[in-house]
């Protein structure tokens, strides 16, 4: 018979990255869909949303104290714990949505939502210690799994290239969007915004020398950047002294609700990022009917649809096309609007969802 693990390590945390985030909302989505088999998650019932869990049928939550435990503690319980747990609970397969996952199985098959390959392709963006993480466990068990799932056509591209896995192990299913109702707007003074965790990959110092150029025509203009350090996130030397420009805001990390009054009150959303797996922020930056710009690299423009495109390297490129979006009459602008939300429409987590039952169930 049929059973589910869900590995909730994402729980460990009451700020959640977009990782951690699309991992909620997709087992979210998963255990609200309709299915015939049991789901056992392990999490921590702090993170928001899983509490909500208990009350779901054929679901049985085990409770993991991941909020209280370092990043080394929760691996170490990834990699020695969870295959015993998922043996002791009868599971037949267990699903792991965030890159990483037990090299030993005990028995138990799995299932590994890949997002990116980040970690492999540009190993200077991280620290030594993780570097040496994923590739002593996520690698070798990334290469070892009975299905990896790519959420982009990119994504599947680079892990077939590098890690020569069979096409019946590597499958594509692409994120959803959560569905917010749009946002009240907020700001006093006009903005860009940007989103995303302080990463090298995230361009932030090319997109600050570009809003710079932006704003010598448009002097009110504002650069709003959420997200927190991340580790190795000022490897630019021109970083800081950027971060303190005149008119560059720093907002830390928001709340869903803030975000998306972010997101709906922004002139045009900027996302020039160099290297992505999906890029989530665009989608949902759509939905609160923001006009969007982005890279013409990596899975970007798979995942970006109608979405305004430039070069993430050209700080040239990416100025022209802000002003160019900034520069659309209100008719245009409207068109553009409606194109990317139509368009940021098609991504579901229901979709999403049935697409992994489905997969579950080629391990009956």
């Amino acid at each position: 018979m049929l059973k589910v693990a869900f590995n909730g390590r994402f729980s460990g945390t009451s700020q959640p990255t977009g990782t951690q985030t699309a991992s909620f909302q997709l087992f979210d989505a998963i255990l609200r869909e309709r299915r015939d088999f049991e789901v056992v998650v392990f999490a921590d019932s702090r993170f928001p949303g899983i509490r909500e869990w208990e009350d779901l049928p054929l679901v049985t939550t085990v409770e993991v104290p991941f909020q209280d435990w370092s990043r080394e503690r929760a691996q170490l319980w990834e990699q020695r714990d969870l295959p015993r747990l998922c043996r002791q609970q009868q599971c037949t397969v267990a699903h792991h949505p965030m890159t990483t996952s037990p090299l030993w199985r005990n028995g138990v098959r799995s299932i590994v939502t890949l997002h990116d390959l980040n970690f492999y392709l540009h190993p200077e963006w991280f620290s030594r210690a993780f570097r040496l993480a994923y590739a002593v466990c996520a690698v070798p068990a990334l290469k070892r799994a009975d299905r990896v799932v790519a959420i982009s056509r990119y994504v599947r591209e680079r892990a077939n290239q590098h890690f020569q896995l069979e096409a019946e192990r590597l499958r594509m299913i692409y994120n959803g969007v959560k569905s917010l109702p749009l946002a009240v707007l907020r700001s006093a003074a006009p903005y860009l915004l940007c989103v995303g965790s302080l990463q090298p990959n995230k361009n932030l110092a090319r997109m600050i020398k570009a809003f710079l150029r932006v704003k010598a025509d448009f002097p009110g203009l504002e650069l709003h950047v959420v997200g927190r350090p991340q580790a190795r996130f000022a490897s630019d030397t021109d970083l800081p002294s950027l971060l303190s420009a005149p008119g560059v805001k720093l907002l830390g990390y928001l709340s869903e609700a803030d975000l998306a009054s972010a997101y709906a009150g922004a002139a045009v959303f900027c996302y020039p990022s160099l290297e992505e797996g999906f890029g989530l922020p665009i989608l949902e930056a759509m939905m609160q009917e923001t006009l969007v710009l982005t890279s013409n690299v990596s899975c970007l423009p798979e995942v970006a649809g109608p979405a305004t495109l430039v070069d993430p390297f050209s700080v040239d490129a990416i100025s022209m096309g802000v002003m160019k979006l900034l520069r659309l009459q209100d008719t245009e602008r409207k068109r553009e609007i409606e194109k990317a939300r139509a368009w940021a429409s098609n991504f579901t987590w229901q979709a999403a969802a049935r697409e992994y039952i489905a997969l579950y169930r080629e391990f009956r």
